[in-house]
């Protein structure tokens, strides 16, 4: 299909990004699924709870847990003797943008080692985890500070919150971006450096 005059041609979204979509939306192609991540929108809650205000076996809310944490809708911690689940906002709301729009995460094409670190740690949006290597760590320090916009000043609150829907680690990664020149702090207040 061609593009209509004078509007600008939209990279094709990639076969993977294509099936990882596709598996975001058979995630949630069922009402409990949906029903669960309502009631977590707002404020973390425990699989018990879940059970109690859906009145689904803790099995079936654990299972419909499982199936929203792989596709990178939720994340999961512990508070005590308590798991908390908690939704990541900002997942749902860019793959709904770039599936509308057509628009998908393009990947640098000149630099293949990139794309493998990002596949390797972060295959569905979320951190698996903190690289110990300096060249991939700043891989995903990157990846992470194009959350911050340039110019636009965060609290603290604000940063943790974006970053622990990436990571649990919120604190070392706060602390190595800014300590890497990816983010500047002061009283408290940070903000996108030119790195």
């Amino acid at each position: 299909m061609e593009n209509a005059p004078g509007r600008k041609k939209r990279p094709p979204m990639q076969a993977a990004e294509l099936h990882a979509r596709a598996a975001l939306f058979r995630a949630l192609g069922q009402p409990a699924r949906l029903f669960i991540l309502r009631l977590i929108w707002d404020a973390p809650l425990s699989g018990e709870r879940l059970s109690e205000l859906s009145g689904l076996a803790p099995a079936t809310v654990s299972h419909h847990l499982s199936a929203l944490r792989e596709v990178g809708l939720i994340q999961t911690h512990q508070d005590g003797h308590h798991r908390l689940h908690v939704a990541r906002h900002g997942q749902l709301d860019a793959a709904l943008k770039d599936l509308i729009t057509g628009r998908a995460p393009v990947p640098d094409p000149t630099d293949p080692y990139r794309d493998k670190v990002l596949r390797a740690f972060m295959p569905h949006g979320q951190l698996t985890g903190i690289p110990a290597q300096r060249r991939k760590r700043d891989v995903i320090l990157t990846e992470l500070a194009g959350l911050f916009v340039p110019g636009q000043t965060y609290p603290e609150r604000e940063v943790n919150t974006i970053l622990s829907q990436y990571h649990p680690d919120f604190f070392t990664l706060r602390r190595e971006l800014v300590d890497g020149g990816w983010l500047s702090r002061e009283s408290g207040v940070y903000q996108r450096s030119g790195r």
